[in-house]
């Protein structure tokens, strides 16, 4: 393993391991007594790594922790012990500039209202140790934020609590290709964020397969007792690497693409557009894009974005789908020029 991937997940694990800390001072504020078990099921580790976290606030921080058997859960022996200052980097204070603009860019939405919560609880830790001059700080960087759906940030709660607690769930669903209203009830495996919108991957009683739903689209969500299954042979990363814009299918279709030199400088420039992608450079400065997808109307979608500098070499029903949307195009805006 190489040394700045090391640093990358030490630092992760430093994260955690404060996210942790910080929680459990919040539950012991709140006389709720946290424990291994209690720590281990909220964050989803083991009670050995609970105990580790437990242990460096006792052993390393000096916290004055102790155990109440009565209550079988730690307390604080001095009763107004604060945290220790919080010391932060010219990073540190950008990080925390963007979270605050990115609640006030999705303000009034189900993400806008999760950020804000999350950046208020690390504001209200902070401050006893560190004053942030926002103000300051904007006029070196700002932050624009994709435009989204609105969602309810109750039933996006109960949508989070249902997945985790493998919950079925009926809910009134709007089906906009159909203009239809119908009721589903779904088994919840994941929720997944693309470009701003969230869905709910889940089990479909009424189709039998696992289907996306837009979050949006859920008008009225009842998270019932029952709890299932993990449905057999579903694997999460391979279902989700098989959509493309999440659209996906049940094939499995190979795709190429070729940029022109112009637009090549760009896409080089780019991250990976899928999972599958492979990139071939060729001599004269084209670049050919390859990659598996299960479905095509996304890809359709991103290659008419970049006009006549991309191609679609195959498959032969992509350039059929596309030559259809440009003579669609041309009858739209094929009058005689004024």
């Amino acid at each position: 393993m190489k040394r700045n991937d090391q640093i990358d997940i030490q630092s992760r694990e430093h994260t955690r391991h404060l996210v942790r800390v910080m929680w459990i001072d919040q539950q012991i504020r709140l006389d709720q007594y946290p424990n291994a078990s209690s720590i281990a099921e909220h964050f989803e580790v083991s009670t050995k790594t609970a105990q580790r976290t437990i242990n460096f606030m006792r052993d390393q921080l000096r916290m004055p922790l102790d155990y109440l058997a009565e209550r079988r859960g730690w307390y604080y022996t001095e009763k107004h012990y604060s945290l220790p200052a919080i010391e932060l980097t010219e990073g540190d204070l950008v990080t925390i500039l963007l979270a605050e603009k990115l609640a006030r860019q999705y303000r009034g939405t189900a993400i806008g209202h999760q950020v804000e919560r999350a950046f208020g609880k690390v504001l209200d830790a902070m401050t006893n140790a560190v004053t942030i001059d926002l103000q300051g700080l904007s006029n070196a960087f700002t932050f624009e934020a994709g435009v989204t759906t609105d969602l309810d940030p109750d039933l996006f709660s109960q949508l989070g609590l249902a997945v985790r607690q493998q919950k079925s769930v009926e809910m009134n669903y709007f089906t906009a290709s159909r203009g239809e209203l119908t009721l589903r009830r779904v088994d919840p495996l994941h929720l997944r964020n693309s470009r701003g919108e969230w869905y709910l991957i889940a089990w479909d009683h009424r189709r039998e397969e696992v289907r996306d739903f837009l979050v949006s689209r859920i008008r009225h969500l009842e998270v019932t007792e029952e709890r299932f299954a993990w449905p057999q042979d579903f694997d999460p990363t391979r279902y989700l690497n098989g959509g493309f814009g999440m659209i996906r299918g049940n094939d499995s279709i190979r795709v190429e693409i070729i940029f022109t030199e112009y637009q090549s400088r760009w896409i080089r420039e780019l991250s990976s557009f899928h999972p599958t992608e492979e990139r071939e450079e060729l001599p004269d400065g084209r670049l050919i894009l390859r990659m598996t997808v299960t479905a095509l109307e996304g890809v359709k979608r991103f290659v008419l974005q970049y006009g006549a500098q991309a191609e679609v070499l195959s498959p032969p029903q992509l350039r059929d789908q596309i030559r259809a949307e440009i003579d669609s195009l041309s009858q739209l805006y094929g009058g005689q020029p004024t």
